[in-house]
């Protein structure tokens, strides 16, 4: 039997199109085995936000051909789309639009298709299937593309423009993904809030029976309207979580990145959403060292997050991206100055996230029991509010997976909550 192996790199999005990719795979008769076990075909799904996504796009390309120099290896993804894709160890080439062809890849395998670009003679995603559906907590793309055309970003010019998917292809993906033991459905798209009455579509999924939560991936803060706090907050299937990026806290620095917003504005919408919602999860992205981002500039962005105190947050180094308006500014900042700016903003991230882990310290919290993590043999599993629990897999059985269990936080290491304790323990020990 023919093996194949997947490897994906970067956003969500790309994690559902993997998931949908494999699937096909193995419906057409080929066996799944893990990355990075020898395979007769590898799959890699590359990114390209980033220069160091570059980076690693081109390392797992070369890593796949070493692990197997006879494999055949298609590489498909942001990478490829960016522009500047010319490897020779890519056997095959597939375009984001033709992932969902991808058995075109396997018609015969004799065939020459070195460098070859996959035409896309039928509807991508004809074959009516959705992923592989194991997870308890599973990734729903409904949206792809983006039009935003923020200045640094090269997304729009990989990814095209906003196309949303029909409501009723959406909702029997979920119901078909549920009835397979999906507990946790995580809406994703390139820009999520381009999605038409994205509400009203989270209501259709709060009636799915056997389904548990409905999380939002990331949301661009125009999007955060008030009918969509009301139904964070009301319904509780939606995880209390919102992922709202804001990048700079500095207005200078927001014009220059085209983001259509100022820090008052972010300041009082990010205030609104806590006020509302009790124990929400506010997470974000930051950009830092962006052409032109000073002293100044940077401690805006820092005084910003002293204020507002988010949960986590995702901090990323500035890099040029092809064809971005961004990468023509002047003014770049030195590497060196960005890794120091790293520095101090991730303390501020540390600090924040455990600040909010402690503050339910002494509450009931359900967590959605996702796994038993391999490394230390206990369960794991996310709070609604996005906080990652550890759990002593001697108190409980496998059939916990995929159920919400109440716990009580006892220690808090890093980014992760550990010794979680059934509520109403009568003598709790620290593990």
């Amino acid at each position: 039997m023919t093996s194949i192996a997947f490897y994906t790199l970067g956003c969500k999005s790309n994690q559902y199109e993997t998931d949908r990719m494999a699937k096909i795979a193995i419906s057409l008769g080929l066996e799944l085995v893990p990355y990075p076990a020898k395979a007769d075909i590898y799959v890699i799904n590359t990114c390209t936000v980033t220069g160091n996504a570059d980076k690693k796009s081109r390392n797992y390309i070369r890593h796949a051909k070493k692990l197997n120099p006879d494999a055949k290896v298609i590489v498909t993804g942001c990478y490829v789309e960016g522009g500047s894709f010319n490897l020779k160890e890519a056997d095959v080439i597939l375009r984001n639009k033709d992932k969902f062809n991808i058995d075109e890849c396997f018609r015969d395998e004799k065939r020459e298709t070195r460098n070859e670009i996959i035409p896309s003679p039928l509807p991508a995603g004809r074959h009516g299937i959705s992923h592989l559906s194991s997870r308890v907590r599973s990734n729903l793309m409904i949206e792809d593309g983006c039009e935003n055309f923020c200045s640094y970003c090269i997304v729009p010019y990989v990814r095209g423009k906003v196309r949303s998917r029909p409501i009723d292809e959406i909702i029997n993906e979920a119901r078909e993904m549920v009835a397979n033991g999906v507990k946790e459905l995580v809406l994703t798209g390139i820009n999520l809030g381009e999605f038409p009455h994205l509400p009203s579509l989270i209501s259709h999924f709060s009636n799915l029976d056997g389904l548990l939560r409905i999380r939002l991936s990331s949301i661009e803060p125009q999007y955060v309207t008030d009918e969509l706090i009301k139904i964070v907050k009301e319904d509780p299937k939606v995880c209390k979580h919102l992922h709202i990026p804001m990048q700079s806290g500095d207005d200078r620095i927001l014009k220059m990145m085209k983001r259509n917003y100022s820090s008052k504005g972010f300041l009082s919408l990010i205030n609104r959403v806590k006020k509302q919602i009790k124990g929400v999860a506010i997470t974000t992205d930051i950009i830092i060292g962006f052409p032109g981002e000073d002293e100044k500039a940077f401690n805006n962005t820092c005084r910003l997050v002293n204020k507002l105190q988010f949960s986590r947050i995702h901090i990323f180094s500035y890099s040029d991206r092809p064809r971005t308006a961004a990468s023509k500014l002047p003014e770049k900042v030195d590497p060196k100055i960005i890794a120091k700016r790293h520095e101090k903003l991730g303390a501020l991230k540390d600090k924040y996230m455990l600040k909010f882990h402690r503050s339910f310290k002494r509450m009931p919290m359900e967590v959605l029991i996702e796994q038993k993590d391999r490394k230390t043999g206990m369960y794991e599993g996310l709070t609604s509010n996005y906080i990652r629990v550890f759990i002593n897999s001697d108190d409980w059985g496998d059939d916990s997976i995929g159920k919400l269990l109440p716990l009580k936080f006892k220690d808090f290491r890093g980014e992760n909550v550990f010794a979680c304790l059934p509520v109403g323990t009568a003598d709790p020990v620290l593990l």
